[in-house]
């Protein structure tokens, strides 16, 4: 008898710890902070400045990521907002922490989600020690979530549906019948095809303003998406997809992100005079370079001092690299009429380039 009390008490304390065990298992992992998809995370770093970035929708990726104030070298960089990606990789959330890397440059931002909406982690920018650069010691940086995630995405259709008509609108009512003779000499003359790659494409679209979808109509079979960068970061546009689309128009010698699943030709039909400048906001910009053919240290000589970095996309899909004064971590970049270009300015309030001959 006492070995069948021994017995059930010995299985009676297996079991408890069998269920202690199981609550442990259940609580604890699951009390590990994870970033919360969609939410805006502001704070402070060690400099003195700030941090803002955003967690993706599905929580895998930061996005919009700025930082204000970095103490250099004898000042501080007023703001550094992470490339868009392209040209830089994405920066990945992996098991509630990140890390990204400028390729060429030791600019690096690590960070981690330790409670639910708070983060930290650190920064180090390095832009060279050229003309507009900067060079940081190591900062640290924490955060908590500012805007938490709303429905904002679901006006976004609304204007699309909107604004739709209207370029469908002004291209019939350009054809009119008076132009008709004009119209049909004009494309006979100059068509431009530019070649597309498979993947990423960075090109410069000279045609007149018109809706996307008639823009790239003859390689619709091919365009997977088409981004376009903007002061809040990009806009996009996905084929039959009109209620997560947020761009209608194109205008000309706008650049545009193009991702094709395979090679194509996309004919141009080029629309008045090219711009001979175009203006640049302080951050990044995707620009449209309509000057003359030139190395790109000439080319930008008219901005000397006034900006950090710029990227071209290379035919082969690579990321071709210009800074400043580090011809040890720059590319021999040269710029055809026409190229796109992502480029950093440091300016305070932006400045103008202008495409000399």
């Amino acid at each position: 008898m006492r070995a069948q009390h021994w017995l059930f008490f010995a299985l009676a304390g297996m079991a408890v710890a069998a269920v202690a065990g199981l609550i442990l298992l259940l609580t604890g992992p699951s009390a590990s902070a994870q970033p919360i998809g969609g939410a805006t995370y502001t704070g402070t770093h060690s400099g003195g400045g700030t941090i803002q970035f955003t967690v993706s929708g599905d929580g895998n990726q930061v996005q919009n990521l700025q930082l204000t104030a970095i103490p250099c070298d004898g000042g501080t960089h007023d703001v550094f907002p992470w490339p868009p990606s392209p040209p830089a990789e994405p920066i990945m959330i992996v098991d509630d922490q990140f890390e990204g890397t400028l390729i060429g440059l030791a600019t690096r931002v690590t960070g981690q989600f330790p409670s639910e909406g708070s983060a930290n982690g650190t920064f180090l920018l390095d832009l060279g020690d050229g003309p507009g650069g900067c060079q940081s010691l190591e900062l640290t940086w924490t955060a908590t979530v500012s805007t938490a995630p709303t429905a904002t995405a679901s006006p976004s259709p609304t204007p699309t549906a909107t604004v739709m008509p209207s370029p469908t609108e002004t291209a019939t009512t350009t054809a009119t019948p008076t132009a008709t003779a004009t119209t049909t000499a004009t494309p006979t003359a100059t068509p431009t095809p530019t070649g597309l790659a498979s993947g990423w494409n960075h090109v410069c679209y000279i045609g007149p303003s018109q809706n996307i979808k008639d823009v790239l109509a003859n390689i619709s079979q091919d365009v997977l998406a088409a981004y376009r960068l903007g002061a809040e970061g990009y806009d996009k546009w996905f084929p039959d997809k009109p209620d997560i689309s947020t761009i209608t128009t194109l205008s000309p010698y706008k650049p545009l992100f193009l991702l094709l699943a395979s090679s194509a030709a996309w004919p141009q039909q080029p629309s008045g005079s090219p711009p001979a400048a175009t203006p640049l906001v302080q951050g990044w910009n995707s620009v449209c370079y309509t000057g003359e053919p030139k190395d790109v240290e000439s080319a930008t000589q008219g901005i000397s001092g006034q900006f950090a970095v710029l990227y071209v996309l290379a035919p082969n899909g690579s990321w071709q690299r210009f800074v400043p004064g580090r011809p040890d971590v720059s590319d021999p970049v040269q710029l055809g009429r026409f190229t796109s270009v992502l480029i950093l300015v440091t300016e305070a309030g932006g400045t103008q380039w202008a495409f000399d001959p």
